[in-house]
């Protein structure tokens, strides 16, 4: 089971949220998927090109979270049981324009 870090950029995002209570379910319900297993299908984990270190789940259609995993196996492969850095949580179009 990872360890999910929350960087202060995300906790900014999140707060966003706070009136959007089915919103923020759906987040919960993210967090704690990528919390027990990163690699779960229902996340559409999916690394973003313009930073190689950056990963990202779906929240729902509109917004995702960025992510950078702390660890990695000596192939160079993240180790999805090491802590996670929980970057940002944004709209699609704004995540992948800047994940950090």
């Amino acid at each position: 089971m990872s360890k999910l870090i929350p960087s202060k950029k995300f906790l900014h995002d999140i707060d966003a949220f706070q009136s959007d209570m089915p919103l923020r379910k759906k987040l919960a319900k993210a967090l704690k998927f990528l919390e027990a297993n990163p690699l779960h299908p229902g996340l559409n984990l999916e690394r973003i090109i313009n930073d190689p270190s950056a990963w990202s789940i779906r929240i729902d259609r509109r917004y995702r979270i960025a992510f950078e995993p702390r660890q990695y196996l000596s192939s160079g492969n993240p180790d999805w049981r090491g802590d996670i850095l929980l970057l940002r949580c944004l709209d699609h179009d704004d995540l992948y324009k800047s994940p950090r």
